[in-house]
């Protein structure tokens, strides 16, 4: 078993095709290191008026909004979402974050290791 707080992680910067991601933090809550050997699960915090830019991958995501709003696209469906919502993105498709609001967005985000 793994316990960690939250409050003991640092928060690393977001990367994406060699570029960092203005105002978007992750931290890693469980990982293959830790022992799971399955799947990953990463803490996000973005900004207001941060993005996440398109991309895509072979694996689903699994989202749950701890608090704050945004938009997240996938294929050519752009959804409003806001705490307390799960969000499903299937593999293969792509898709993007905005937070467009005021407010902290803060979310997990469940991974298959890859």
């Amino acid at each position: 078993m793994k316990i960690v707080n939250l409050d003991s992680l640092q928060n690393q910067p977001v990367e994406f095709n060699g570029k960092i991601v203005s105002g978007v933090s992750i931290r890693w809550l469980i990982k293959k290191e830790d022992g799971a050997p399955n799947f990953a699960m990463r803490y996000f915090e973005m900004q207001p008026h941060t993005e996440i830019p398109a991309h895509f991958h072979p694996w689903e995501h699994e989202i749950f909004i701890l608090d704050g709003e945004c938009e997240i696209t996938a294929g050519n469906i752009t959804k409003h979402v806001s705490k307390n919502s799960a969000v499903f993105i299937e593999p293969n498709i792509e898709h993007s974050y905005k937070n467009n609001s005021d407010k902290l967005l803060k979310f997990l985000c469940i991974i298959p290791h890859t």
